[in-house]
């Protein structure tokens, strides 16, 4: 089996001595397999973020392809607004470009609302969470055994 850090303590001792005003303890620890440590939590870092930004990117594409696929349809012009895109790099915004998609997403007092983006964001939660989960683990396989 693989551990993805080894380090561990020798020589670790705990004197304790009584002074007048109460316990001082003292502690020595030497510490080794820290550069070790380091060097795979750094690895662990990029891979991370290599992993979760192509998970990331999947997930997007294909919500913003849902949304497209749920908007209301007359002319088709709503569907063609709609845009899913990254603006950070644990972020992404999903919407529509078309003057009149916020009436359509959320209603108005004289038409019912059509959740197309926040239905398509719903459905995609699951999968985007699943796909981001397998990309960690993949990214700690690949960080142990470097």
């Amino acid at each position: 089996m693989s551990d993805f850090v080894r380090f561990g303590l020798n020589n670790a001792h705990f004197p304790c001595s009584v002074l007048e005003r109460g316990y001082v303890a003292e502690v020595q620890v030497d510490v080794y397999g820290i550069p070790e440590l380091q060097r795979k939590l750094d690895h662990l870092d990029q891979s991370m973020r290599n992993y979760v930004d192509d998970a990331l990117n999947h997930e997007v594409v294909a919500m913003g392809m849902l949304a497209q696929s749920l908007a209301p349809k007359r002319t088709g012009y709503l569907a063609s607004t709609i845009f899913a895109e990254r603006v950070g790099e644990w972020a992404f915004k999903l919407g529509a470009r078309a003057s009149y998609a916020a009436f359509v997403e959320f209603g108005t007092r004289f038409m019912q609302s059509r959740r197309f983006l926040s239905h398509a964001l719903e459905l995609s939660m699951p999968g985007l969470v699943n796909h981001v989960s397998q990309a960690v683990r993949e990214a700690v396989a690949e960080a142990s055994s470097a």
